[in-house]
């Protein structure tokens, strides 16, 4: 079901002939993989991000005029150069931790195959949604000229968005983040008018419309047929203005510092413990690295202020009573952490965060209340399995226990006479989905404090797309991001630049150096601790009330959008092969 009245130079493409056509079969697959491996080249470390529309550009060609069984194929051939080039970092986080809670050998070779073969079987799996995505693209209505053309682009988007939502993936991301440079750019405000989804489909039915008339623009201006041409080349215009805008700077918009007069001092722990160490026996010397830099990063901090550890950084697992016979005795200020909590009468654990706050001084003890808030959104084959009630029944032994799930947002209110704040928390990768920023504004969170682990992933892929993931997400829903991690990027990052900037002022500690000046927010976006990763250091800012939250994205998918459309879709192909 292809279009019927294409150009020359698009049926040579879309409807080869005779003995070539297996050949040309095999250039459609070759184009849909590149076009696949430039959608990720968009993304941190690389930041190519004109390369999207362009890998969407070469889907549109590869895929035109296809059978249903062709356009399988090559929407599978799209899909593994998307994930083989966004995740092989699987293989090293499966290599860890097989190495560390299986076989005791951290990056061993038997470790390394596991992790490997993991990657292998997933690689391909993964990749089918796209051929899904591709087969309902084939099936776009009949029509002519740039009819066609239009219904594929309409298609495009219908399936991207039907694909980010519900396609199943261990490390769900959307295209449209890419634009969530560290700087602030003019893509930013695209994020806040449609946010991460809605972007996502603009890049990709940008990449469609370039498709259907970069055939014919090239053609026509080669047989001198400039006049007729030169109107084609408007629909060129949303790709490029797509593929650059985020290389059009704002960071050299004056900046207002915050009007707030009160502000609010974060110290966030960078610990740098190795895996191997923290998940081992010797808790005593973690217990007391961690309370050594607690102390360092209370240096300063004010009545109201907050220290941060990152997810997970307490050796062994913990209750409430267990928590406060650990800080009860030397912590003076507030503090959150990550840890494994014990949940009552459940014998189960739940990847949780606690906000440990001391009271004032009595005898014979000073007083400790312990808030502990669990990890809503918990990571498939990490932390849960899915289907895991099913394959109970069957008898068939889980290969990890599984956490215990949250039920609602982690939301602290942070005391204090000078400036009450509610503090939104998220745990790893949950920092990355969309309900979880929204769930925090629904609670009234005006802070969004991330703890995390990325030592996990290796140190080049995986902790920079983490990082814009959650970068998207920040810019979006307005809550400016404090991020704690173990051995990765934390960072502070306000999306408020070009309104009420919330980020007043930084200083960083480093064991060899010691504490840095206080330097004024310079509007960058996006204060780290250090570029490097496994540095240990704490990275203090000052944050003020930033004024009211601009909170968006202002567009959004509606909810059972893209299904419904899919199913009107695919109604339609089936009337229209029912006609004679």
């Amino acid at each position: 079901m292809g279009s019927s009245g294409s150009s020359k130079a698009e049926e040579s493409l879309a409807m080869p002939e005779g003995d070539k056509r297996p050949l040309r079969l095999q250039r459609r697959i070759l184009l849909a993989f590149f076009g696949g491996v430039f959608v990720p080249m968009g993304f941190d470390p690389w930041g190519l991000i004109f390369l999207m529309p362009v890998g969407f550009l070469f889907l549109a060609m590869a895929t035109d005029g296809l059978n249903w069984k062709q356009a399988l194929l090559v929407g599978w051939a799209f899909g593994l150069g998307i994930e083989g080039a966004s995740f092989p970092w699987l293989a090293q986080t499966v290599n860890t931790y097989v190495g560390i809670y299986v076989l005791g050998e951290p990056h061993s070779w038997k470790s390394w195959i596991a992790g490997i073969g993991v990657f292998m079987l997933w690689w391909p799996l993964s990749s089918l949604g796209w051929a899904l995505c591709s087969l309902l693209l084939s099936m776009a209505p009949c029509s002519s000229g740039s009819r066609q053309r239009i219904w594929k682009c309409f298609g495009i988007m219908i399936f991207v968005a039907l694909y980010e939502q519900y396609w199943p993936r261990i490390f769900p991301w959307s295209i449209g983040s890419s634009l969530a440079t560290s700087e602030p750019s003019v893509g930013w405000m695209l994020l806040r008018q449609w946010g991460a989804e809605g972007v996502s489909l603009l890049i990709a039915a940008s990449g469609f419309m370039a498709a259907h008339t970069i055939l014919w623009v090239l053609s026509g201006w080669s047989e001198g047929r400039k006049i007729q041409t030169s109107s084609r080349l408007l629909l060129l215009v949303p790709a490029l203005l797509l593929a650059f805008l985020p290389y059009f700077s704002l960071s050299s918009v004056s900046v207002e510092s915050s009007a707030a007069t009160k502000t609010r001092v974060f110290s966030v722990v960078q610990p740098a413990f190795r895996l191997e160490d923290r998940h081992g026996q010797n808790y005593l010397t973690q217990w007391q690295k961690l309370r050594e830099l607690v102390q360092v990063a209370s240096t300063d901090l004010g009545p109201d202020g907050l220290v941060i550890l990152p997810e997970g950084i307490l050796p062994g697992s913990h209750s409430q009573d267990s928590l406060r016979a650990w800080a009860t005795d030397w912590l003076k200020v507030p503090l959150l952490t990550g840890m494994s909590y014990e949940v009552p009468e459940s014998g189960r654990y739940a990847n949780a965060v606690a906000l440990l706050t001391p009271g004032i001084e009595t005898r014979p003890r000073r007083s400790l209340t312990v808030r502990v808030g669990l990890k809503k959104d918990l990571v498939p084959f990490g932390e849960r399995i899915p289907l895991e009630g099913w394959l109970k029944s069957m008898g068939i032994p889980l290969p990890i226990p599984t956490f215990v799930a949250g039920t609602e947002p982690v939301i602290f209110p942070l005391g204090g006479d000078s400036m009450p704040q509610t503090l939104g928390v998220s745990i790893c990768y949950e920092g990355i989905l969309e309900s979880t920023a929204s769930g925090l504004i629904d609670g009234g969170s005006q802070i969004h404090v991330n703890v995390t682990e990325d030592l996990w992933y290796g140190d080049y892929i995986e902790p920079n797309q983490h990082l814009q993931l959650q970068r998207s997400r920040s810019i979006e829903s307005g809550l400016p991001l404090v991020r704690c991690t173990n051995a990765g990027y934390s960072v502070i990052f306000d999306p408020q630049m070009m309104d009420a900037p919330t980020l007043e002022s930084t200083r960083r500690w480093f064991p060899e150096t010691g504490w840095s000046p206080w330097s004024r927010y310079d509007g960058k976006g996006e204060v780290r601790l250090t570029e490097t990763i496994g540095q240990q250091g704490i990275l203090q800012a000052r944050l003020g009330d930033g004024g009211e939250l601009l909170q968006g994205p202002l567009l959004k998918i509606p909810l059972g959008g893209a299904p419904l459309l899919t199913l009107i879709w695919v109604i339609q192909a089936w009337i229209q092969r029912k006609k004679p």
